[in-house]
């Protein structure tokens, strides 16, 4: 089965497997670079065209993109919005040079790999390279006592002053490698446990279990009402229940709180709050929705690949000494993790099932599909509803 076959499946799919970027394109999107240009990108994927590129050839530009150096003729920066996609509190106060860039609030930096780069890119960073989580939710931080707007540089959204110990939470800087796996293992799981839902009838509980792990008890009471009182282990997003309405109990394996769904969701808004690179399947095709004069930053397409190269990026194993002492102690220990109890949370494996793929079903468990079959709005779903250029090719493999 060839890797372009592959591609022209509907959703896009590819083999989970690292295919290493190839050190130049055959083929160009690029114009003749005019004299001056600082684009880091100067031709971008239409959308659709990653359906006609082999699958090296799209890891190959998905990896292009992770590395560049993206400028403002790119579309860095954006002066009316904030990390999180919100327009800013104050919008006459722009973030244009000097405050284009903010360590605290973001924009923070030109390129994904100025964080992911250990070992080399889409791994993580150095302390240098944390991430101030949830800074971003303000224009600009300055902790300015004369600024009482909130949300803007000092006072959060109770009317309080913030404080370097309260404004944000310091995260390192995560690596990429193995994340495609966790996304196909957190789907499997979702599918696992939305079965168990749909199996529970009114007036019933049951447990929720996927793979070895626990994720305590959904009741479904005599009413249709739902009671997520007793789960656990699941984002808060994901045991919403409205009346009758079911809870969704998707994973949620990426970022602070298990907020975020997919690689997907995790690149765009990483895009827009690092970066303030903003992709048009959330901001709209043809909107400047950061107000730098410039629309379509990144395309579907362009979302893709880089999704795409982080999800082929491989999985970590453990590396064995040939030292006959060393290894000893390392089988002593894998037995006493378990003997005292560390591996009833810490499970020392999570195989993903050849017969669940609930991207592509009725295709192998290991085959991964973008877009994500639970990815939420603002990021691309499955099907020509959504992306018309889906149904442009067959969905046989």
């Amino acid at each position: 089965m060839g890797t372009t076959a592959l591609l022209r499946a509907r959703p896009l799919a590819l083999l989970l497997a690292l295919f290493p970027p190839v050190a130049t394109l055959a083929w160009s999107q690029s114009p003749s670079n005019k004299i001056g240009s600082e684009k880091a990108v100067p031709g971008h994927l239409a959308d659709g065209e990653e359906y006609d590129l082999s699958l090296q050839a799209l890891i190959a530009y998905g990896h292009k993109l992770f590395v560049a150096r993206f400028t403002s003729e790119d579309g860095a920066g954006r002066p009316l919005t904030k990390g999180t996609g919100a327009p800013l509190s104050d919008p006459s106060g722009p973030l244009v040079f000097p405050r284009n860039f903010n360590r605290l609030s973001d924009p923070d930096s030109n390129s994904c790999a100025g964080c992911h780069d250990l070992p080399r890119p889409g791994g993580g960073g150095d302390m240098a390279s944390h991430v101030f989580v949830l800074g971003q939710r303000f224009d600009f931080l300055t902790f300015d006592h004369d600024d009482a707007i909130p949300l803007r540089g000092a006072v959060d959204e109770s009317g309080k002053f913030v404080t370097m110990a309260n404004a944000f939470d310091v995260r390192k800087t995560i690596g990429m490698f193995g994340s495609g796996f966790i996304e196909m293992l957190a789907r499997q799981m979702t599918a696992d446990l939305g079965a168990e839902r749909d199996g529970t009838p009114p007036g019933t509980s049951r447990t929720l279990w996927s793979k070895g792990v626990s994720f305590g008890i959904l009741s479904h009471n005599a009413d249709g009402s739902w009671d997520t009182s007793r789960a656990q282990g699941l984002s808060a997003l994901s045991l919403v229940t409205d009346g009758a309405a079911p809870p969704s109990p998707i994973l949620r394996p990426f970022a602070q709180a298990s907020n975020v769904v997919s690689l997907r969701q995790l690149t765009v808004n990483a895009l827009n709050q690092h970066l303030g690179m903003q992709a048009e399947e959330r901001f709209g095709l043809g909107v400047d929705a950061d107000g730098d004069g410039i629309a379509n930053e990144l395309t579907s397409a362009d979302t893709t690949a880089i999704t795409i190269f982080q999800a082929t990026l491989p999985v970590p194993g453990q590396v064995i000494p040939s030292d006959p002492a060393v290894r000893s102690a390392i089988l002593r220990g894998q037995q006493l993790f378990s003997q005292i109890g560390c591996a009833t949370c810490h499970i020392p494996a999570l195989p993903l099932t050849a017969s669940s793929n609930p991207g592509m079903p009725g295709r192998p468990g290991w085959i991964y599909s973008e877009p994500s079959p639970y990815n939420p709005a603002g990021n691309l779903r499955p099907g020509p509803e959504d992306y018309p250029y889906a149904a442009r090719r067959s969905a046989s493999i």
